[in-house]
């Protein structure tokens, strides 16, 4: 062999050398498998800018780059729910149907991914609603809830809490970002429960959503765990049935509470375990301002964008929310009280309880007005399992509370199935509440 044939034999091995060297340089993932990114922990960095136009609008999508895991639960699996002794259905079978329960966490790999297949809310346009979002934790619950309340002509104010983790907070305002129409609240507050940062959570939204360029007719305060039980036009259907009028119940507040409640001076004091808790004091109040009778109400409302812009306005308004500050629950007792006075917009003097808003099943009048709670009770309230189904799919109100995306998911998924349906089935009425929507509630009985 001679000395120029070796030397290109040798040139031709050092090349070949330089290749797989410079291969292996670039491909580090054949030595040994990158480890799996944390889509929430690593939210700030992505290593991709993806430009995308949702509503005709461009931006920069801020979701880490996942595949979306298609929802496991059909409508052929809620049919055969239904179609069973709904006592017979257990929270163990439901968690069978749906073993993984993250799949609706921010990991959309575009805002046109995570915004498609929604409702166009075409026949709702000429009705917008405002929605106040308190919400705290369960980021993955917090986006089912919004999408299926959402429509491009509504308007959406979400208030998270300052003392949720930061992945929370950083989650949703991802998903803020995909939307033109919504949007965190500017201020936000510490909530605690039982004290007055819960209604200053609703107010500081409400100042966000009069400035807001949608015309929003009526405005609606969930939290985090409500879903909601009908199509948003069923919801329009309902609140158009009220013709300006508000639903907010409340009656008269009894000696008891408002002894407890606003008679005593409250505090917000931290606890030993470092939370934070409101306490009675020993020091008594003084009456409230220009000589307002106190209802007790509950803290969510359907209410009349004119009644929020007296509420803003007005010189009773803003006195009795001054006095209420340092008050037990205020939020329970400050719309319900306001909604009774003569000049409130939409307003009516007719103590009631009766309301369209949410469904709930509190434990002290099971057996008595509605069948037992097939999940389990928290606080009173039962947290719905698979076999509440039949009993909300026949309920009048618009919402439910509560749900627990961690404790049943399937529930919340056949409810999301159904609304789909009876949106794209709007004339079957198999799957419809009867006396919908409706007229029977005693402020609408002249």
């Amino acid at each position: 062999m001679g000395v120029s044939h070796r030397r290109r034999v040798c040139l031709l091995l050092l090349v070949c050398l330089l290749v797989a060297a410079l291969t292996l340089f670039l491909n580090p993932t054949t030595v040994k498998k990158k480890k799996k990114q944390d889509p929430i922990r690593n939210f700030h960095k992505s290593t991709r800018n993806r430009v995308v136009t949702d509503h005709n609008t461009s931006q920069e999508s801020h979701h880490p780059k996942e595949t979306r895991a298609e929802r496991p639960v059909t409508w052929d699996t809620c049919i055969d729910f239904l179609q069973r002794n709904q006592s017979e259905v257990n929270i163990s079978e439901s968690r069978t149907a749906l073993l993984h329960a993250d799949h609706l966490h921010v990991a959309a790999a575009s805002c046109v991914d995570y915004t498609q297949n929604l409702s166009s809310g075409m026949d709702t346009q000429d009705f917008p609603i405002a929605y106040i979002l308190t919400v705290h934790k369960s980021a993955a619950q917090v986006e089912l809830l919004l999408h299926s309340i959402y429509t491009p002509y509504n308007v959406y104010c979400i208030h998270v809490d300052k003392r949720s983790p930061s992945a929370f907070r950083a989650a949703l305002s991802a998903v803020a970002d995909c939307y033109d129409n919504v949007f965190i609240s500017h201020r936000l507050e510490s909530v605690v429960y039982g004290g007055y940062s819960r209604l200053q959570a609703d107010l500081n939204c409400l100042h966000d959503l009069v400035e807001s360029h949608v015309k929003w007719r009526y405005v609606i305060n969930l939290a985090g765990q409500d879903f909601p039980l009908k199509t948003q036009n069923e919801i329009v259907a309902q609140l158009k049935v009220l013709c300006g009028q508000n639903d907010i119940p409340g009656v008269q507040s009894s000696s008891s509470i408002h002894s407890d409640r606003t008679g005593f001076v409250h505090e917000v004091v931290s606890t030993n375990d470092g939370e934070m808790s409101v306490v009675k004091t020993e020091k008594r109040k003084s009456p409230p301002p220009h000589n307002v009778t106190i209802y007790t109400g509950i803290a969510y409302y359907i209410a009349s964008r004119e009644f929020m812009s007296w509420v803003l306005k007005d010189k009773v308004a803003r006195n009795l929310l001054e006095w209420s500050q340092d008050t037990y629950s205020p939020d329970e007792f400050y719309w319900a009280t306001l909604n009774k006075l003569p000049a409130a917009p939409g307003g009516f003097s007719k103590p009631t309880w009766s309301s369209s808003i949410r469904a709930i099943k509190w434990v002290y009048f099971e057996g008595k007005q509605y069948p037992p709670c097939r999940g389990k009770y928290v606080r009173d309230v039962c947290v719905f399992g698979i076999g509440d189904l039949q009993w909300l799919i026949n309920c009048h109100h618009l919402f439910a509370n509560k749900f627990d995306l961690n404790f049943d998911p399937v529930v919340l998924q056949c409810l999301q199935e159904l609304l789909k349906w009876r949106g794209e089935h709007p004339y079957d009425t198999r799957f419809n509440t009867k006396e919908f929507p409706r007229k029977d509630m005693p402020w609408l009985l002249r």
